[in-house]
Formats: C-alpha cells, structure tokens, sequence
C-alpha cells in the first residue's frame, strides 16, 4: 500500500505537484484534516471526482492509487489566506469570515508571511 504522510505546507507542495496548485487546494479544502484512501480507479460518483472533476481524480488516483494521503488542511488554509489577501478585493474581515479564522489570526498569518519575506539581517 502507498502511504504517503507528509506535514504541513510540505504535504500541500506535494500535492501542489502532482496535481497543481488550485487542484491541491480543491483537495484539501473537501478533505483536508483526514486520511484519504485513493482507489486506483476513481468512479464517476466517487466522492473524490466529485469534489475534483474527471481529470483530477484520473491524476490523483494515478499518482496515489491504491493507498491512502493525509490530506493537509491548515496548510491549505493559509495558503488561500495569503492568496485572498493578494487578490486585493476582500478586507480582512471578509477574509476571516471566507476561511472561518478570526481577524486576529488573519492578521498574524500575513504577519508571518512578510515576516519569510524580509528575511534576516544576517541572511
């Protein structure tokens, strides 16, 4: 079996990878938080294609079918943190209220985010 157990921001660069970015994000958004067993044949009226689509599902179950992903879920949503806030059209408050966080927690992941940003001094 394909087990394939990685943490984080980690787990969703890999999935980002097989399966783009915006795919990635769909994933954990529907499933994030649990072990998900992948077939290596997705019906139509898997849940999985249904959440996905056709192609998805097809790179998904070709990439970890037959065996089981962890799919990340904070990760993924403070990805899409950091990506509303980037599109420019939601305040934070909106963006709170899209990713069920507080304002205060929005705040202190984009705090983080500029924080990798500018980097060291030493650096």
């Amino acid at each position: 079996m394909n087990e394939r157990a990685i943490p984080g921001s980690d787990a969703l660069a890999e999935l980002s990878e097989a399966l783009g970015e915006a795919d990635a994000i769909a994933l954990a958004t529907r499933f994030g938080g649990t072990r998900l067993y992948v077939p290596k044949s997705i019906g139509d009226n898997h849940p999985i294609c249904a959440a996905l689509g056709r192609a998805t599902a097809d790179r998904l179950a070709d990439w970890a079918g037959g065996g089981s992903i962890d799919v990340p879920k904070q990760a993924a949503k403070r990805l899409r943190v950091q990506n509303l806030r980037s599109r420019g059209a939601l305040t934070i408050a909106q963006i709170a209220l899209e990713t069920s966080y507080s304002e205060r927690h929005v705040y202190r992941i984009l705090q983080e985010q500029a924080d990798d940003r500018q980097g060291s001094l030493f650096d």
